[in-house]
């Protein structure tokens, strides 16, 4: 049974760190001069294409959700796109450092949502885990260094947005049963975001040639590692480590952009950003693997 909690705390490792180098890697393609709406339409566009490509050949043994499995489906796959769009509108405002700290409020926002849902409050140990979390994280994006302008809170709103559906959509699949296939709840998943995303992002790069100048094969890259495996982990780890220890451990996601970044942007990261990386780290560390969760927390 252990054994088995450490290899879905891994997965749901895994997931954040491909969400993280996910971020550096779109951030150079942004450079490269593709547009940051076709880059989001690429990674859904192809995710769900990869995952209904593998599911097909097996799709009449494969076990799809029932009942209120597709709620929470639904409610998965949409605040994980509103999470993009919302977070994507806050960085055209807002300088990028600060945007991610709006973006990884998720750490308590989640461990909120499970107190509201399960009337239980976090062990003090989880507490002091978060308080490490979010102190990395401010360190880790160089906040401290850098001279803010106005602030919109229009901007800021954008932010805390993209916070909540992030972590919205974090916690709702705890509450899916595991009587389906995590691969057909995985394609089902990614289609919803993708019909999510459609208002806010139509998918012009269907036709405006983009994907014969080097957007189809960074499409497959970024679908893969951006949607495809990221979703799949997350919704077979979820269930089973519960949406509270899942916002605690995708703060692994914020070092693996720093360290993305550093190698591939090739952007300078002072010892306050490593200080914060370690912070993180730790607070992970301190919060979740230190010794089994009792029950209720």
């Amino acid at each position: 049974m252990l054994h088995s909690k450490w290899i879905h705390i891994l997965l749901m490792l895994l997931a954040a760190s491909f969400l993280g180098f996910t971020a550096p890697l779109v951030d150079y393609l942004y450079a490269k001069g593709f547009t940051i709406m076709d880059l989001t339409n690429a990674q859904y566009g192809f995710g769900v294409v990869i995952l209904w490509i593998i599911l097909l050949p097996v799709i009449r043994k494969t076990r799809f959700p029932r009942g209120k499995d597709w709620v929470f489906l639904v409610g998965t796959g949409a605040t994980s796109a509103w999470a993009i769009f919302f977070y994507f509108k806050s960085i055209t405002m807002l300088p990028v450092s600060l945007s991610i700290v709006l973006l990884f409020q998720v750490t308590w926002i989640v461990t909120l949502l499970d107190i509201i849902v399960k009337r239980v409050l976090p062990s003090v140990q989880k507490w002091i885990g978060i308080a490490f979390i979010l102190a990395g994280t401010v360190l880790a994006v160089g906040l401290f260094q850098s001279k803010l302008p106005d602030l919109s809170w229009i901007a800021i709103g954008y932010g805390l947005l993209a916070a909540v559906c992030f972590g919205i959509s974090l916690y709702l699949p705890e509450y899916m049963t595991d009587q389906s296939s995590p691969l057909a709840r995985a394609a089902l998943t990614l289609t919803i975001g993708a019909i999510a995303l459609f208002p806010m992002y139509p998918p012009t790069y269907l036709a405006s040639g983009v994907l014969l100048h080097g957007l189809f094969g960074w499409g497959i890259v970024t679908g893969l590692i951006g949607q495809v495996l990221p979703i799949l982990f997350m919704l077979v780890s979820i269930p089973k480590i519960g949406g509270r220890m899942a916002g605690v451990l995708s703060a692994i996601e914020l070092p693996v952009t720093v360290v993305s970044a550093y190698f591939l942007l090739g952007e300078s990261v002072s010892w306050f950003r490593w200080l914060g990386v370690l912070l993180i780290l730790i607070g992970i560390c301190f919060s979740e693997i230190t010794k089994p969760a009792s029950r209720g927390e």
